[in-house]
């Protein structure tokens, strides 16, 4: 079989991981790196508790696919970055680990980068800039603020470290911000040490469902699974579009089988993360069972074999 690479990071099986959200722990992480390549956290400088009561809707993976949407308020819980580090350190896989961290401040991301970028074991860092739960020091989700995300660029940058940097996106509906976003990382194309991919896109914040659904964050919820594809590919196909060709994009949102690879990939992804999909699975076999089974990846697997 092909190695796939992307953003700097060779995909042994394919091209397709496990996204961030899925591995909210090292021991987690380590569980799915045993069978493909995985993006542990978002990880933050702090350790969170996250929210309390429902925090996710539907409750079983048959839901959700019938459903065809998913919905999580969990609050971004983990361990802070210092634990995650010592921990993440010790896990040794064939399978290349990508860790993703948020800050509630511009330095709080290039602490991150700094902490994470001096384990050997890290094939890169994804920066979440598209998480609604980092509204600190910058009162907006990073992703609609190009100033700030260019100041994170530009800190990194200046770190020189060689790790390739991934950058998560929140799901854009004027696309004057995307193209804005856009400009912003193709300045930074041959600058830094670094290579740069994109990934879009995370999911899309304020969805509600019903008091019943979702009990923490006042019912609002984070929309995930099935009924963010044709988004999540829009997004794709206007990135692809406007950013520098030496930008990889992984494409992310909705992605359920083997041959929604394939239909993000037409569309411009190098690659693809599998996020809800595996989170309801619960784990790496059930996930398979879905993902991988003959008719729902046989374009997927015809791609493969053809190169």
């Amino acid at each position: 079989m092909p190695q796939w690479k992307v953003g700097g990071v060779l995909l042994p099986h394919g091209p397709y991981m496990i996204g961030a959200g899925v591995c909210k722990n090292p021991a987690v992480t380590e569980k799915w790196l045993q069978v493909t390549p995985t993006v542990s956290g978002s990880y933050t400088q702090e350790a969170r508790s996250g929210n309390e009561g429902v925090v996710i809707h539907p409750q079983t993976i048959d839901r959700f696919l019938e459903l065809g949407y998913g919905l999580n308020a969990y609050g971004m819980p983990n361990m802070g970055f210092e634990a995650a580090s010592q921990a993440l350190s010790q896990i040794h896989s064939d399978q290349p680990m990508i860790v993703s961290i948020a800050g509630f401040s511009i330095d709080e991301y290039i602490e991150g980068v700094r902490i994470f970028g001096a384990l050997e074991n890290i094939a890169a860092i994804e920066l979440n800039f598209g998480c609604p739960n980092t509204q600190g020091d910058h009162k907006t989700i990073m992703s609609f603020d190009p100033g700030s995300l260019k100041q994170v660029m530009h800190c990194v940058m200046q770190l020189g470290l060689s790790v390739p940097i991934w950058i998560k996106l929140s799901p854009y509906s004027n696309p004057q911000d995307l193209e804005r976003t856009a400009k912003v990382l193709n300045g930074f194309v041959g600058k830094g040490t670094f290579l740069i991919a994109v990934v879009t896109c995370n999911t899309f914040p304020l969805a509600y469902a019903g008091e019943n659904a979702i009990t923490a964050q006042g019912g609002f919820a984070g929309l995930s699974g099935p009924a963010m594809k044709m988004i999540a590919l829009g997004q794709v196909k206007q990135f692809r579009q406007h950013l520098s060709p030496l930008i990889d994009i992984i494409g992310v949102g909705g992605i359920t089988c083997g041959n929604d690879v394939v239909n993000f990939l037409n569309a411009g992804a190098k690659a693809v993360q599998v996020t809800s999909l595996a989170h309801w699975a619960g784990d790496p076999t059930t996930f398979n069972n879905h993902f991988l089974s003959d008719e729902r990846a046989d374009r997927l697997y015809a791609l493969l074999e053809s190169n």
